[in-house]
């Protein structure tokens, strides 16, 4: 059998039309390998790349587990995300967020599910009290809007517990 360079339809030819199969060769390789960065593109979409989705969501906790974050880490510019916050504290509590970093600077706050008891801004951002069910639960059901470009760092803390980083990245 012959070897596949040596294949006659691989060959250049000069009539009907003038071939250069080498540079077609070369052509059809780079066909593939747009192919295959498509592909890989859409799989990285549909796994949250882009936005909501396996590679996006994220849990991220306090070191004493008091302050729990649910979000999204990739979002698009004028979309909405949702951002659970969860504090455990005493039962029937009045219990205190801090929300600071660059959040409030790439993202605008649309919703807040249910109502703080008391909120106001602060130098580094927004402080809110929270009032705690018969078991110390105390959850924030926000909506953001993504307003910004590019990457966001930003804090949740409840004093006197540890913080808890999040890290959020706007796309165009």
């Amino acid at each position: 059998m012959k070897h596949d360079a040596e294949h006659p339809d691989l060959r250049s030819r000069q009539f009907p039309v003038q071939e250069d199969m080498a540079y077609q060769l070369k052509v059809w390789r780079f066909e593939h390998i747009g192919w295959y960065l498509l592909v890989l593109c859409m799989l990285l979409g549909l796994l949250g790349l882009f936005s909501r989705g396996v590679l996006s969501s994220q849990d991220a906790r306090s070191a004493d587990g008091k302050v729990q974050v649910e979000y999204e880490m990739f979002h698009r510019n004028g979309s909405t995300n949702p951002l659970k916050l969860s504090v455990h504290t005493a039962p029937e509590a009045t219990v205190e967020l801090d929300i600071g970093g660059e959040m409030l600077d790439g993202f605008s706050v649309e919703t807040m599910q249910p109502a703080p008891v008391r909120m106001r801004s602060s130098k580094q951002g927004m402080r809110l009290w929270l009032q705690a069910d018969a078991q110390g639960q105390a959850t924030l059901y926000v909506t953001l809007r993504g307003d910004g470009l590019g990457l966001f760092r930003s804090q949740i803390r409840v004093p006197g517990s540890s913080e808890v980083k999040l890290t959020q990245f706007i796309y165009p």
